[in-house]
């Protein structure tokens, strides 16, 4: 029962962090809703189980609830892909491209407030410029905008 009230506190932490990145860029209603399948039980009991109780899951139940996940929430670059053979990504909409990278860069706070430590934050974000993450052409050009101008306010300061 630890390990699930340990999760609930996580989520509510990363839920924060994610509404103060979200809520610089605008996006109010995204920043409260974020990542709201996470209550799921479909979601919720296994992510509870794998990262909590370092249990070994039953591959298949990980596997489906990291699929609702990115079935669930447009801010991840996978709800996009159409092929993943192919390579191929509808264009993801600005709002959810801000809020994924909102997403990463809340990685940098623990309840609200900045850390020293950014590397995983800043990590997530390069990963976006690899071939690992397949996105529309169009979104790359905007995430690479977007990181830029990241860079660039990291360097002003």
């Amino acid at each position: 029962m630890k390990s699930y009230w340990k999760y609930l506190l996580y989520i509510l932490e990363h839920k924060l962090n994610v509404l103060l990145e979200c809520w610089k860029e605008g996006l109010y209603v995204q920043g409260m809703m974020h990542d709201m399948s996470k209550f799921n039980p479909i979601e919720f009991f296994p992510y509870a189980r794998k990262f909590y109780l370092n249990k070994k899951l039953d591959e298949f139940e990980w596997e489906y609830a990291w699929l609702h996940h990115q079935h669930h929430n447009k801010h991840h670059w996978n709800y996009w892909v159409v092929d993943s053979v192919k390579r191929e990504a509808l264009p993801m909409p600005r709002k959810y491209l801000l809020e994924m990278i909102c997403d990463y860069r809340s990685f940098s706070r623990t309840w609200g407030r900045k850390r020293i430590d950014t590397d995983m934050a800043d990590r997530l974000i390069r990963n976006l410029l690899t071939e690992k993450v397949i996105l529309h052409p169009k979104t790359r050009k905007e995430c690479e905008f977007f990181i830029r101008k990241i860079n660039e306010s990291n360097i002003a300061k």
